[in-house]
Order: structure tokens, then sequence, then C-alpha cells
């Protein structure tokens, strides 16, 4: 079944109309975006608004109730789970727990929707491998236990990961919530190098203005606004849907909005003072 898009070119993942909702608790309603091939998209939110259910929405884990997600213009629950896995790589916020495996090891793993059941790597996948560890700056860590990495490093592993599955699109979940500033940077950063399709949900609003190209912002399950970072993050729109005073100005750096939160929060009320 093809898209009802009339763009086909340019959009890598289209999301038309979707919903999810369990027994009479409705998650999300009524959903629909682009994403455009090459573009490095943000999901906003406060907690709770659906930002990770739509992207397990998105990355297959579960199956919305209503509405439709196209991948290159294909209904991606009519495409084959190894297919889609081949295109689309997850970095998810918490790194899986008890992986008693080394550095490249763990990297190795995006191999997997690659090879057949009884596929073994060759020297070109080694290459790779080693590639994708270099890249994300831990070559000097590519025989340690993986368990033993702090958490950013951890990330950067699970980004290595992606790189040796070599996806068209890269869903991350909040990846860097749990990192010191420092890391949260190099991250992002790090992902925008790869020059593929990235969409990213982001709890640091600075960040994301500095690192997307577009933002799509999600409130009790609705999108209620996308658009380039200067039309997404205004003071009207975090009062309205973060529920914070703050005044935006232009980066000194990247010209995008910077974002300076205001306090006097006394008993619930909001104070511009």
């Amino acid at each position: 079944m093809a898209s009802p898009s009339t763009n086909f070119e340019s959009i890598l993942l289209s999301v038309n109309s979707l919903g999810w909702q369990v027994a009479d608790c409705v998650i999300l309603a009524d959903i629909s975006f682009q994403i455009p091939t090459g573009s490095f998209i943000g999901l906003l939110g406060p907690n709770g608004a659906g930002k990770s259910s739509l992207l397990r929405c998105l990355y297959r884990y579960v199956q919305p109730t209503s509405g439709n997600v196209y991948y290159n213009n294909r209904d991606i629950w009519q495409l084959a789970a190894k297919d889609y896995a081949k295109d689309v790589a997850v970095v998810l916020q918490h790194t899986p727990q008890q992986f008693q495996l080394k550095v490249t090891d763990v990297v190795a793993l995006g191999l997997v929707p690659h090879k057949t059941w009884f596929g073994s790597n060759t020297r070109e996948d080694a290459e790779l491998v080693s590639y994708a560890i270099d890249k994300v700056g831990l070559s000097h860590k590519a025989q340690m236990q993986f368990e033993s990495l702090s958490g950013g490093e951890k990330q950067r592993v699970m980004i290595a990961r992606a790189i040796v599955q070599q996806p068209k699109l890269l869903i991350m979940d909040e990846p860097t919530s749990h990192l010191d500033v420092k890391y949260q940077i190099q991250i992002m950063e790090l992902a925008k190098s790869l020059g593929i399709t990235v969409l990213a949900s982001f709890h640091d609003l600075n960040l994301a203005s500095a690192i997307c190209d577009r933002l799509l912002l999600l409130d009790n399950g609705h999108l209620v606004a996308e658009g380039r970072p200067s039309e997404v993050l205004t003071e009207q729109t975090l009062s309205d849907v973060f529920g914070v005073c703050a005044q935006i100005n232009s980066h000194p750096q990247h010209q995008g909005p910077h974002i300076t939160y205001l306090y006097g929060y006394i008993n619930g009320g909001k104070s511009r003072d």
C-alpha cells in the first residue's frame, strides 16, 4: 500500500494519523509528520508526553492501533523484520545490563541483521568493527569488558554498534539523559557526524536547538508543534507545554534559539520578575 504523501523522493519516513491506546487509555492520538532523508529531527515533550511510545511504534517494538508508518514509501509492518532491522538502528536511554562481552563483541552485534543463521564474520566485518570503534574514540578500550565502561563510553559503544549496522535511519530515545554535559554534547555531535537520517528524543531543549534541523513537540500524546527550532522553541510554547517561564535569545555560536529559564516558582505559580 502506498503512502498518501505526494513527495516521495526526499522523504525517508512518513507517519500518518498514528494512534496507540491500551484498553481505554489513549497514549498517542492522530500524529502525522514526515522525516526527510539526511535530516536530524528532535523529538521533544514533557515527561509522559508519549515520546518513547512514539519511537517504539517507529522501530516496531509496539504496533499502533490506528494510522500507518511508511519507510521508503512502504508500510513498516509489511516489511520483513530483518529487512527493517538492516536499515533502522536504535540507541536507547539505558544501555543493556549484564552484557558479559568485550567492546568489540558488542559492536559486532551490529552485523547480525546482515548475516544468515550460520554466517560467519569476515575480515571486512572485522575491519568495519574496528573502524566503528575508532570512530567513537574507543580503540584503546576495544578489548575491555563492556560492563567496565562509564555511562558515556557505553553509549558510544552503542553508536559504534549502530555504525556497523550501517543503517539509513538512527532512532535514539533520550540516550544522553543520565550523562554529564560533556558526554551529552559529544554523543549527539557524534550521531550528527554520521551523515545519516536521525530521529532523537531530547530532555535538554538547548541541546536539541543546537543539534537539530527540525523539531517535533508532543504534549499529552498529541503533536502540538513542528518546525525549525526557532519556530518550535518559543516563550509561549515553553509556558503552554512545559509550564515554565523563559527568555529566548540567539545562541552566540549556532545562532539558533537559546533558552534562559526564569525562577520564582511558588506554590505552583510562575513569576517573570
